[in-house]
């Protein structure tokens, strides 16, 4: 295995660390979230390496959240899948190069939300649905309550709400934009008080958001997105207010 693995190495211009941690990033991926993937000795002889080799292509495909390393009794290597976390951080980077800032952000999302709305309310499987009335209800029940304790309780309940939908419509990719910007808006730095100073600011949203919410479960596409849009109408101008020209952080990503 070792000749072989030098020749095809030679062959690519890869090196034994790239054809080692192809490997160990294959196996991880073909096993599910906390699989226990062998010891150090056992992946040495798996993969044909040497101890250094291993651990240099642990290091590579470990800084992908791939695998994860334990010492110590009960020790290994295991699989390891990476939270929408992991990208939004390294894109805050790239975000960050190009002296973006979070107002670009919103204009992002409603095209995000239209799309959503459009799938989502194709799904007519009956358990979604039901759940997406339990959140119309449970902004109707709570309108006079207002619970807000602040933006980073308003942002979990509608992460809570665009993931759900996003789950709804069944498009990997769009998901993964979603829970994007869902991690840039919860983690960026922010003027709470500028951006929630007002408890009736979240009346008209949360309507907005039952209606939108109904419209899914009933199917109805246009009226859906139309919704989708007046929503993210309103949550943009906070944002704008609350982000100002503020740049991207990745160490803000959390």
């Amino acid at each position: 295995m070792a000749t072989s693995r030098k020749n095809l190495a030679g062959d690519r211009g890869d090196s034994a660390v790239d054809l080692a941690a192809k490997e160990l990033r294959e196996i991880a991926l073909g096993c599910d979230d906390g699989a226990f993937l062998g010891s150090e000795d056992e992946l040495v002889a798996r993969l044909g390496v040497s101890k250094p080799t291993l651990r240099q292509a642990t290091a590579r495909v470990a800084q992908e959240h791939l695998v994860t390393v334990r010492r110590g009794v009960g020790g290994g290597y295991f699989a390891r899948r990476p939270g929408s976390l992991t990208v939004s951080r390294m894109a805050a980077v790239y975000l960050r190069t190009r002296n973006a800032t979070y107002v670009e952000l919103t204009e992002t999302t409603p095209m995000f939300y239209a799309e959503l709305a459009r799938l989502a309310a194709g799904n007519r499987d009956p358990a979604m649905i039901a759940r997406l009335r339990e959140f119309a209800e449970r902004d109707d029940s709570t309108f006079d309550e207002m619970t807000f304790q602040g933006y980073a309780d308003f942002m979990r309940r509608e992460r809570e709400f665009i993931s759900f939908l996003a789950c709804m419509a069944g498009n990997k990719v769009l998901e993964l934009m979603v829970a994007i910007t869902s991690d840039f808006s919860a983690n960026a730095p922010r003027n709470d008080e500028r951006m929630l100073r007002r408890l009736d600011n979240m009346a008209p949203y949360r309507v907005l958001r039952a209606r939108f919410a109904r419209a899914i479960a009933n199917g109805d596409g246009d009226i859906a997105e139309l919704l989708s849009r007046r929503c993210t109408d309103l949550m943009c101008e906070w944002m704008r207010e609350g982000f100002q020209d503020r740049e991207f952080q990745a160490d803000e990503m959390r």
